[in-house]
């Protein structure tokens, strides 16, 4: 009896947590050349004391440097294995079987890095995702992706971001400038001059470009 207890109880705590946690990477904005420090997130109603995945990373994007948040306990180890099909495998686990802690939040963070001439979007994925729980049930994940991007790119000088360079744009930054209730004002374009201050510079500096025809 205890027995069949035991098997209803392991099923029904594998339902759950089946149907409402996961593994997965919020989506994020990387320039060429750069080097991002990126999350992989745990939204768990079970306890769980170890897992398995497997990370593909796009063509463009590099991936090291992977590591456990505050969020393991002290016995959790991690490895993170390049794998025949490109993919790296993650795998995590506690010797005393120890639970992860918390019930959100990053749980294993590593380096991205994107080539000088990634020009994205592209996505990376979570396979095969493998959680197990401190009664030793095995609960599968369902897959996960995310959408990696360049920076959205402003038009500099395009005040009122109306998507053109136009006399109004003069007119709109000195409207701010005097105090005025400017709307719309893009603020990232208004620094036509790109020094981190909105001043008189930049009514000067897009006055030129209007002028140059730049």
């Amino acid at each position: 009896m205890k027995k069949t207890t035991f098997l209803f109880a392991a099923m029904m705590v594998a339902l759950c947590a089946a149907a409402t946690d996961r593994f997965y990477i919020e989506d994020f904005t990387i320039n060429p050349g750069e080097t991002l420090t990126v999350s992989i997130m745990l939204d768990n109603e079970a306890q769980y004391t170890a897992f398995q995945s497997d990370i593909y990373l796009p063509e463009g994007l590099t991936a090291s440097s992977f590591a456990l948040t505050e969020r393991k306990n002290a016995n959790h180890s991690l490895s993170a294995t390049a794998q025949p099909d490109g993919s790296i495998r993650l795998l995590s686990y506690s010797l005393k079987v120890k639970p992860y802690s918390g019930n959100s939040g990053a749980l294993v963070t590593f380096n991205v890095t994107a080539a000088d001439d990634f020009t994205g979007p592209a996505t990376i994925a979570i396979r095969n995702i493998l959680f197990t729980t401190t009664s030793g049930v095995e609960i599968p994940f369902s897959d996960e992706t995310c959408t990696v991007t360049l920076p959205a790119t402003g038009l500099k000088g395009d005040v009122n971001d109306n998507g053109e360079v136009t006399i109004a744009d003069v007119t709109t930054l000195i409207d701010y400038l005097l105090g005025g209730n400017v709307s719309p004002f893009n603020a990232d374009n208004a620094d036509v001059n790109s020094n981190g201050d909105i001043t008189i510079a930049d009514v000067t500096t897009l006055i030129d470009m209007l002028l140059s025809g730049s």
